[in-house]
């Protein structure tokens, strides 16, 4: 059952590969803005806001896929094509692949450390919606208990504070005791 997941997973990969982005003209018209934000940026960097738009756009529109399981993907496709060209008799030196090994390891432990920190979240309301009406817990949601906090609650040590209406009866009520107060003295006087 592993097996036709991950061959799943690699057709959808390819067919990803082999969409043609050129020809949507959604996809063209977001391009644009993508473009015109990254034109300060190095070569690399605009490389990878266009591979991300790509993604983001295949994903949203077309049928979503985990970006971080294709990422390892393409690296381990990219190994497996180094390693055939070098039983091949590639003219390729020695030192030439094995950096790029170097830099899978580091990327996938930094993808992994990434993917620990940063849950995933489902990618649509719709599929948010599914979990809850499933009973399924939604990935990345921490759960509160139902209860209050243990222990015995400290006792209030100030007065309540008085409201504004409280306010004023009592304020009258201490008005009428001083109007008492001085009609009994003019009373006597």
């Amino acid at each position: 059952m592993e097996t036709s997941t991950v061959q799943q997973q690699e057709q959808l990969f390819q067919k990803f590969e082999s969409y043609s982005f050129d020809a949507d003209a959604n996809f063209q018209a977001g391009m644009k803005s993508i473009i015109g934000n990254a034109q300060n940026k190095s070569a690399q960097e605009q490389k990878d806001a266009v591979e991300k738009a790509k993604y983001f756009y295949y994903s949203r529109f077309v049928q979503s896929f985990d970006y971080n399981q294709y990422q390892a993907w393409r690296q381990l496709k990219a190994a497996t094509s180094i390693d055939q060209d070098e039983s091949q008799g590639s003219s390729a030196p020695s030192s030439t692949p094995a950096a790029p090994i170097v830099d899978e390891t580091i990327a996938e432990e930094s993808q992994s450390s990434s993917t620990a920190a940063d849950p995933t979240y489902p990618k649509s309301f719709q599929e948010i919606c599914e979990l809850i009406a499933s009973g399924k817990p939604i990935p990345g949601i921490r759960q509160i208990p139902n209860n209050l906090a243990e222990g015995t609650p400290s006792e209030a040590k100030l007065a309540p504070k008085l409201k504004p209406w409280e306010k004023k009866k009592a304020g009258s009520a201490e008005e009428s005791v001083v109007e008492s107060i001085t009609s009994s003295a003019d009373a006597t006087a």
